[in-house]
């Protein structure tokens, strides 16, 4: 993948388009014809994950493979480091067409997929966004939300007190280079982050429900994308229960995020025409990531460079 198309991938006007490009897909049917398996993961008993992702789609004659490598902190002796490629290849002719980096196609994939969701569930005059968590996702978050929503401030709390600042710095930059005046503001607690906020986006690895404000509007939009099994998750049991959950699969998100998902909506609904109700209502989109999305994201950045991907 080019530097160009890397840059490309984090602009609002990309985020845009690919948002579009998604909401098309499930709205044309093109989501509901491809072949996407489940996903395979191995696991070789000291903690290193191989993951799997395949997808085919007639619509777009584009059939990827996301392929992953996790070593655990115990292998690499510092914090899990992932490694991803997306292979890329024609569905009609069978011809390889390159090789994408793994990393900006589901960064990209994350950002649009929280624009599609964000503003189709937040109220449209939403201008306050909280975001818990400091890593990559987190700074996606800002990038989907932003791009749908006039923000005005932006609250931020991070688990580790160090990285707090750097990130907030960092959206401040994204922000002022988009030229937008966003107000970042560093909280000291997961609580103040959420408190009133007219958006909430968890990012963490927190295998236990975050200690996020009880004082959460009606109408709050929540895109929760961080870490989850089937038997912890960032967002409590009562807010799922109490909550339109949307998610991308509903197959995968009850056997890896757990039966609270069970009465959840897949991503389709937000295209159907009782979607402008949910600004109404708390929403919570509770994502544990799906194979379509990435090929979405891949065929659209093909469309988008020249020379989209490094051959071999």
């Amino acid at each position: 993948m080019t530097a160009t198309a890397i840059e490309r991938t984090s602009s609002a006007r990309f985020v845009r388009s690919l948002a579009g490009a998604m909401g098309e897909a499930l709205r044309s049917g093109a989501v509901a014809r491809m072949l996407v398996p489940p996903r395979e993961t191995i696991e070789d008993g000291t903690g290193a994950k191989f993951i799997s992702m395949p997808a085919v789609s007639p619509d777009h004659d584009l059939y990827i493979n996301k392929v992953a490598t996790i070593v655990a902190p115990d292998v690499a002796g510092r914090g899990a480091t992932v490694t991803a490629r997306v292979p890329a290849f024609s569905v009609s002719t069978g011809r390889h067409l390159g090789t994408l980096d793994g990393e900006t196609v589901t960064n990209a994939k994350c950002a649009a997929v929280t624009a599609l969701v964000t503003d189709r569930c937040a109220v449209r005059d939403s201008r306050v966004l909280g975001i818990i968590g400091s890593g990559v996702q987190a700074r996606q978050q800002f990038l989907g939300v932003s791009a749908v929503r006039d923000l005005c401030e932006v609250r931020v709390f991070s688990r580790d007190a160090r990285r707090a600042a750097p990130f907030a710095r960092d959206i401040a930059t994204m922000a002022s280079v988009a030229g937008s005046a966003v107000d970042v503001v560093v909280c000291d607690s997961a609580e103040e982050a959420s408190r009133g906020v007219d958006i909430l986006s968890t990012a963490t690895t927190s295998t236990a429900p975050l200690p996020i404000s009880s004082d959460l509007p009606a109408n709050i939009h929540i895109n929760c994308m961080g870490a989850h099994t089937a038997e912890s998750r960032e967002l409590p049991a009562e807010l799922l229960r109490t909550s339109v959950v949307i998610v991308e699969d509903l197959a995968t998100a009850i056997a890896e995020a757990g039966e609270s998902h069970a009465a959840a909506a897949e991503l389709d609904v937000l295209t159907g025409p009782g979607s402008a109700g949910f600004a109404q209502r708390r929403t919570v989109f509770a994502s544990t990531g799906c194979a379509y999305l990435d090929l979405i994201t891949c065929a659209h950045v093909i469309d988008h460079d020249a020379s989209p991907a490094t051959h071999g």
